[in-house]
């Protein structure tokens, strides 16, 4: 997240008003074939900002919230959902201030300002012993030197069934992969070893005229382009250093690439979300 990732927010709000079992599930398609067909995958709506595709209980989300003030496009689509795994791609070209993101085209499980799917198996309360974890294997290309990161963004509020109008009260960014020097919002606090994974742990705030909330970003401190992630986890860590309660509940699991500037293509392979 860019140091002025808040914009994002404000633009999510104004665009946005527009459970639980105790065994682990990969979360799998509502259809009997979430497959679009090539020319359906690439339908120009698909380069349309903040187009929808739906593939229960996720949705892909053409998210350009910080493009008011640069030049460029981003595309979303997807090619394939089987077997609980999405394959997916976001294609970008964008110009602009090197130190603001324009756009995070994701993939998202739960909460976005409001519902839009149903059985995600979200929320989930962190003292309620539930695991969540996110699968990923993806590739980037750059085709010019590209500002971006590629990471998960989770939500966190203190009520069990958020809506539009609620804000979150915590967002926890989790980078598996930058590029070129992005960097995440707020400052450095220190490095720390998760799931035998080490990581700079960052801490920072939102600030909206009606709202605000805590940022806290772990940023790989070796890239990856392929990771089982403990998101719960890392959560719980935060728990631990007295940054999160534990009576949160983590609504939302999104996951994408933030891209300030370049030109290139997030390709993922393969992704889901396992919620205990």
């Amino acid at each position: 997240m860019s140091t002025l990732a808040h914009r994002r927010r404000t633009l999510a709000l104004t665009l946005a008003v527009a459970a639980a079992v105790a065994t682990p599930l990969l979360l799998t398609p509502q259809t009997a074939d979430a497959t679009p067909t090539p020319a359906r995958a690439r339908a120009a709506d698909n380069c349309t900002a903040f187009n929808t595709v739906s593939i229960p209980p996720y949705y892909l989300n053409n998210n350009v919230w910080g493009a008011k003030n640069a030049s460029g496009k981003q595309c979303t689509w997807l090619n394939s959902y089987r077997n609980g795994k999405a394959n997916w791609e976001t294609s970008f070209d964008w110009t602009g201030d090197r130190t603001s993101v324009k756009a995070y085209g994701s993939i998202i499980l739960g909460w976005h300002w409001g519902w839009k799917e149903k059985n995600t198996r979200l929320p989930i309360r962190l003292n309620s012993g539930r695991k969540v974890t996110g699968s990923w294997t993806f590739n980037i290309t750059q085709n010019t030197p590209t500002v971006m990161n590629v990471a998960y963004d989770v939500w966190f509020h203190q009520k069990s069934n958020p809506d539009w109008k609620d804000q979150p009260h915590d967002e926890m960014m989790v980078w598996l992969n930058r590029q070129n020097g992005a960097g995440p919002l707020g400052t450095k606090r220190e490095t720390v070893n998760v799931g035998g994974t080490s990581w700079d742990l960052y801490v920072g705030k939102i600030v909206n005229p009606n709202s605000s909330w805590n940022v806290y970003s772990f940023v790989r401190t070796t890239n990856t382009n392929s990771a089982t992630t403990d998101l719960t986890g890392l959560a719980n860590t935060l728990v631990q250093k007295r940054l999160l309660a534990n009576t949160s509940y983590l609504t939302s699991v999104e996951a994408g690439t933030e891209v300030f500037t370049g030109r290139g293509k997030l390709s993922t392979s393969a992704y889901s979300v396992s919620v205990g």
